[in-house]
């Protein structure tokens, strides 16, 4: 669903309307100030130069990702996050890995934060998960997959910020 649909969705209903519509957690990704967005270009040369890849490539735009399994995709109770088209939460940063992380729910129970051992690493908070690594993830922390951060929102949460963000004059 598109982050729009999200607003326009909080813009209506009322809090428990949205939680009862929309239950289940999501990633919430923030615009970065200019600042912090892509680099620019270093333009047309014959010299060899390393181009960065650990930059935001949407940057500037708002994310909403509903944190849930993909039809079809087996390890019902795994969450896959990257790269790859073939995950539940499909990342397209040239940082993110393929498969960069999991995130594990048994049924009805808490969330986990797993590291699938990625090229660049995952922080929770901004503590770098060890390779490997699972950590339990609550409402509100702040996870990174390489350059994208996202807050780890349930419902509730999600309308709160969306709403916030309507009434400060976002619209897209």
């Amino acid at each position: 669903m598109a982050t729009s649909t999200y607003v326009e969705l909080a813009r209506t209903l009322t809090r428990d309307a949205f939680v009862a519509s929309h239950p289940g957690c999501f990633f919430v990704k923030r615009p970065k100030p200019a600042a912090q967005q892509k680099p620019k270009s270093p333009g047309f040369g014959f010299a060899t130069a390393g181009v960065k890849v650990d930059f935001d490539p949407s940057a500037a735009e708002w994310q909403v990702l509903p944190v849930t399994k993909r039809p079809g995709n087996p390890f019902p109770q795994r969450i896959t996050v990257g790269r790859a088209t073939n995950c539940d939460l499909v990342l397209r940063a040239p940082a993110v890995s393929k498969v960069h992380a999991h995130i594990v729910c048994e049924a009805g129970g808490p969330y986990y934060l797993h590291d699938n051992r990625p090229s660049n690493a995952t922080f929770l908070n901004s503590e770098q998960l060890a390779p490997g690594e699972s950590r339990a993830l609550r409402i509100g922390d702040l996870v990174r997959f390489g350059p994208l951060e996202f807050e780890f929102v349930d419902a509730a949460r999600l309308h709160e910020i969306v709403r916030q963000e309507a009434s400060n004059g976002y619209a897209s």
